[in-house]
């Protein structure tokens, strides 16, 4: 976990972590050198979904990308999301859906079904 300005936030209630998310924030050669951050991996337990875990996962997320002179936030999620409240969270906190994204698994084994 030593990367560079990577950021995992985790979210407690009591001693049980109910959600986590990372944040890496990226240097660019263009948009003035202001760098872009990248969220991923937003995930809060079947249990503790619905209580505002994500967002307030999200919103320190943004405030620090804030913080880091960001000009833009970008977060990926799957299309299966539409459906269970992930997209509709991503746009109250903010975002437009607005590309087309594209992957490639290097490693079959991985490759979602």
């Amino acid at each position: 976990m030593g990367t560079a300005d990577l950021s995992v936030y985790i979210a407690e209630r009591g001693d049980v972590a109910v959600g986590i998310a990372t944040m890496l924030i990226m240097p660019h050669l263009t948009y003035d050198c202001r760098p872009t951050a990248f969220i991923e991996a937003v995930v809060v337990r079947p249990d503790h979904r619905r209580r505002g875990v994500a967002r307030q996962l999200l919103d320190r997320a943004l405030a620090e990308a804030r913080q880091a002179g960001c000009l833009k936030v970008q977060l990926l999620s799957h299309k299966r999301h539409a459906a269970d409240g992930a997209h509709r969270l991503y746009d109250a906190a903010g975002f437009t859906a607005e590309a087309e994204g594209f992957r490639l698994y290097l490693d079959r084994w991985h490759v979602p079904s």
